[in-house]
């Protein structure tokens, strides 16, 4: 069995490094592209489940990025049948003024029709897929893990009821705009990704 895990910058890892240096690099040197990659939440997660991972995160990935990369995987039978597969959503409004594609009601059905015949999973990272959209998330299937909550809700709550930081630098708050969100400006710290994958590992192991 192995641990697959598509996403952004929170499945990449941003913000497990202590160097402020690379706070807004997306794509810093190999160290701490590399650092990054393997302290992620996927580490921690392939530890609790006992298996190998393989972190499919990219920095700036917007979701119609993570449609291909599974579309890539999946066309090049990468993936096996006891694969347990994880899906973290970016921001449903990145790019999509550049790529009118980059559409949650198109991206998320062509993503489950690739996925269905593996063990797999999905999460909001720290904005809902459909919180914008005119569609009812109770007709979602169950592996679309809390579909109206994110990954950034349950660390918020953490950090609030156990006083301690989960962000990235140092940082003890969250920078919200008129939608809850400020793009770009916060990731989890290592802690922040040690918590997300004991989060997911209690949600999804009632299906395993």
């Amino acid at each position: 069995m192995r641990l697959i895990c598509f996403g952004d910058s929170w499945t990449s890892g941003h913000g497990v490094e202590d160097d402020i240096r690379f706070k807004e690099e997306p794509n810093p040197n190999d160290f701490i592209v590399n650092y990054r990659n393997n302290n992620s939440y996927p580490r921690w997660l392939s530890d609790i489940l006992g298996f190998e991972f393989v972190n499919m995160g990219v920095a700036g990935f917007g979701n119609l990025d993570i449609l291909e990369r599974v579309k890539q995987v999946s066309e090049e039978n990468l993936l096996k049948e006891d694969d347990v597969i994880i899906v973290q959503f970016s921001y449903p409004h990145r790019y999509r003024t550049k790529k009118p594609n980059n559409d949650p009601l198109y991206i998320f059905p062509q993503i489950e029709s690739l996925l269905t015949p593996y063990n797999h999973f999905y999460f909001n990272g720290f904005y809902p897929l459909f919180k914008d959209e005119d569609f009812d998330v109770s007709s979602l299937p169950k592996s679309f893990i809390h579909p109206d909550k994110t990954l950034s809700d349950f660390l918020r709550e953490y950090e609030i009821q156990h006083n301690v930081g989960v962000w990235e630098y140092g940082s003890r708050s969250v920078w919200n705009d008129e939608r809850g969100f400020w793009e770009g400006d916060y990731h989890p710290n290592i802690r922040g990704y040690k918590l997300i994958a004991k989060y997911i590992y209690e949600n999804i192991v009632s299906f395993l």
